[in-house]
């Protein structure tokens, strides 16, 4: 187990400085660094390794895994509304509006609070009202997810009948969030849309419909951090299987090779997750891949 905490973090503490020490145009701030902001990092670690012979058969099973809970202590910010607060909440929280679907039609629209990101029409995303103001804008944050996996970990297994040896390594990390955000996910004007966009709101769709409405205008009310873009980072990876084989010495005994070995392996071969299809998908880089080896290892 450990427990770590960090004090004294320099960061600029805007609100003990007026205004005008921070311009956007030119992007200057004459705010100076303050060892200011504190965290705090608790967790375990436990790593066993079990070991079984069976006849010719000799097995090592090995499992490791760490978790970690981090907390912001101390943070430079002034919130009117408590649960906006950092300070108290994973180092890594993302924070972000909750959705409730998306607006039936335009009574749904006059009937709920006014959202200040554009104008609002059927088919847009519809945002919770977290502090009862009647108006929905960026006061109306909360914590929706955290960017790491608290859990991370893995299993293998070693298994050596006579001269061959299987190797399978598994790993795993559970409790993490992330955001569609890119490109592939938030589409707008005209540029080339991806296939989620057959799945948008329509008058005909409305009651199926899980991506919100298309515009050629602007979707500021639609592409913003919030839970209805946010999925599951929990993985299971297939990361590693080895089979090699250890020719015999009775078969080396009269050449110049002291010993030979060959093996196959493949890496990143299954990914078992509830969003796989999103985690695997590469946008404006080099995709993802499977590797695939053959192998002799021959000392003399």
């Amino acid at each position: 187990m450990f427990l770590i905490k960090k004090d004294g973090i320099p960061v600029q503490s805007y609100s003990l400085f007026p205004s005008y020490f921070l311009t956007s145009f030119p992007a200057t701030s004459f705010v100076p660094y303050t060892n200011f902001a504190a965290n705090s990092y608790k967790g375990a670690d436990i790593h066993l390794n079990i070991h079984e012979k069976l006849g010719d058969l000799k097995l090592t099973l090995g499992i490791a895994g760490t978790y970690v809970t981090t907390k912001a202590l101390k943070r430079d910010e002034l919130y009117a509304d408590l649960y906006r607060n950092r300070a108290g909440k994973p180092t890594d929280a993302i924070f972000g509006l909750v959705s409730e679907g998306l607006f039936a039609n335009q009574n749904d629209i006059a009937g709920h609070a006014s959202q200040k990101f554009g104008v609002t029409r059927p088919g847009d995303i519809k945002y919770k009202d977290q502090n009862q103001d009647d108006v929905i804008d960026d006061r109306d944050e909360v914590m929706i997810g955290r960017w790491s996996n608290p859990f991370t970990g893995g299993l293998n297994v070693t298994a050596q009948f006579k001269d061959f040896t299987l190797f399978v390594l598994a790993t795993g990390s559970f409790g993490g969030t992330a955001i569609k955000n890119n490109s592939y996910y938030w589409v707008s004007g005209a540029t080339k849309y991806s296939a989620v966009v057959r799945d948008s709101w329509t008058e005909e769709t409305k009651n199926t419909a899980t991506y919100p409405r298309l515009s050629t205008l602007g979707s500021d009310n639609n592409f913003r951090t919030s839970d209805f873009w946010s999925y599951s980072t929990d993985r299971i990876n297939l990361s590693k299987v080895q089979l090699s084989y250890r020719f015999p010495g009775r078969v080396l005994r009269n050449s110049f090779v002291k010993g030979l070995n060959i093996y196959a392996s493949g890496s990143n071969l299954l990914t078992i997750a509830k969003d796989r299809a999103v985690m695997e998908l590469n946008i404006g880089s080099t995709p993802q891949t499977r590797f695939y080896n053959l192998g002799i290892k021959a000392d003399f």
